[in-house]
């Protein structure tokens, strides 16, 4: 398949003068929660990452792919070659890591004195990747731990999380606390944040108060800062598994602490009963926690929660009770509720959502333009969701140029070809290229 460079105006014009346009592998409709809102925290979140960045989402503007775009630079012929090639390296890079792995780990099970100046004698390259698959490779701590230690002194090494992760779960799995204590401590001296990954090995022992509370026992050794972090991967990792009971061990353990309970710590237990719909469980952890600072995270999961239960009722009930809790909705609050109100066919409602978002004086995201457009386009057809577009327009290029493309591709996909082309003609007229 020959390289694909984005498709201006330019390129889509060319494309409809001698063939239908294809959409590319893309859903007009924004992905499910979380990553539709506030996409860089949440996924954060949801994957354990000790601190959440939130920046709104931007959509692609990569909506097409046609026979003309793909031969602007080169014929098809002249890259399969090099592709070709490119897969024939990837491949062999991989059986040379594999090989590597293999001869290290013999060399490792070997346990000779002088095995690290064997193991220097291989003359191999240290990457991250190849750490990570000797790691796969042993299983006994001793080992994996003697290793690491030689591998850290080797020329051009990078300290990795992900190397870290690995064996902090060989540690665990293999019950040596003590040992694990000293490597969570290394990771934070190396600036090698936690996550959940990195007590993925305690989820074996949910069902097991005990040994949980040998690995907490484990974790109160760390410094305050360290231990609050270490405590809310291990409540993340065991929510990612579908153990609320163990996470409630870990969460009370946490409170007769000195570790101070903050909303976001619960984000994966909330995000966990929302998933299995017990919103009376939801409801009990937010009347334990009204005293504490608000986490619009929280609630922005309890809202797309309802939301995509098609229980607008309830989100609309639910937003008032924290409002009257002193909670403010921000543009991602109104994000969820346009897009479930477009889905629902409720579009007035949307829109007066969207003028009560901006008389507020908030900043919509670029996805609830292209919510706004779905609804209107499917409901009240084309010209409406270009009055819109006209309506909004003039004063971001990027979204401007967002919300047209977005447009001709709805066009384009129902058949009308004559709409997308005098979008076209419109944005060539504003300058866009």
């Amino acid at each position: 398949m020959a390289c694909v460079r984005r498709a201006g105006v330019a390129s889509i014009r060319r494309a409809f003068s001698t063939i239908q346009l294809r959409p590319r592998q893309w859903s007009s409709a924004s992905p499910e929660w979380p990553q539709n809102l506030d996409s860089t925290a949440l996924k954060t979140f949801q994957n354990g990452k000790s601190f959440p960045r939130s920046q709104e989402l931007i959509l692609t503007h990569k909506f097409y792919s046609t026979n003309a775009a793909l031969s602007e630079d080169k014929d098809e012929e002249d890259t399969l070659p090099e592709l070709s090639k490119t897969d024939e390296t990837t491949e062999k890079n991989k059986w040379e890591l594999e090989d590597a792995a293999r001869e290290i780990c013999q060399l490792l099970e070997k346990g000779d004195e002088d095995m690290e100046e064997a193991l220097t004698q291989l003359g191999v390259t240290l990457t991250p990747e190849l750490v990570n698959r000797v790691f796969g490779k042993i299983s006994v701590p001793s080992l994996a731990l003697r290793f690491f230690q030689w591998a850290k002194l080797q020329p051009g090494f990078k300290q990795v999380t992900s190397n870290y992760e690995r064996l902090a779960n060989i540690l665990g799995r293999a019950k040596d606390f003590e040992a694990l204590h000293m490597i969570l401590l290394e990771m934070s001296a190396v600036f090698c944040n936690y996550s959940a990954k990195t007590f993925s090995f305690a989820t074996a022992w949910h069902d097991d108060p005990d040994m949980l509370n040998e690995v907490m026992e484990m974790l109160e050794k760390l410094e305050l800062y360290l231990r609050t972090v270490a405590y809310e991967m291990l409540v993340s990792v065991l929510c990612q598994k579908n153990h609320a009971n163990a996470a409630l061990v870990v969460l009370e353990k946490m409170g007769s602490r000195d570790c101070a309970l903050r909303m976001r710590t619960y984000r994966p237990l909330i995000q966990l009963y929302c998933q299995k719909n017990r919103m009376a469980k939801v409801q009990e952890v937010f009347e334990m926690l009204k005293d504490c600072p608000r986490d619009p995270i929280c609630y922005h999961i309890v809202l797309s929660a309802l939301c995509n239960r098609k229980k607008f009722a309830e989100a609309v009930k639910f937003v008032k009770r924290m409002v009257n809790m002193g909670w403010k909705p921000d543009a991602i609050t109104h994000d969820i509720m346009i897009r479930a109100a477009c889905n629902l066919g409720r579009i007035q409602g949307a829109l007066k959502l969207f003028d009560r978002l901006k008389e507020e004086g908030l900043t919509p995201l670029y996805q609830t333009y292209v919510h706004i457009l779905n609804g209107l386009f499917q409901i009240r057809g084309f010209d409406e969701a270009h009055s819109f577009l006209i309506q909004h327009g003039g004063k971001d290029r990027k979204l401007d140029s967002t919300n047209y493309i977005h447009l001709i591709k709805l066009s384009s996909k129902s058949g009308q070809e004559q709409g997308a082309r005098n979008l076209m003609e419109e944005m060539k007229a504003k300058g866009f290229d």
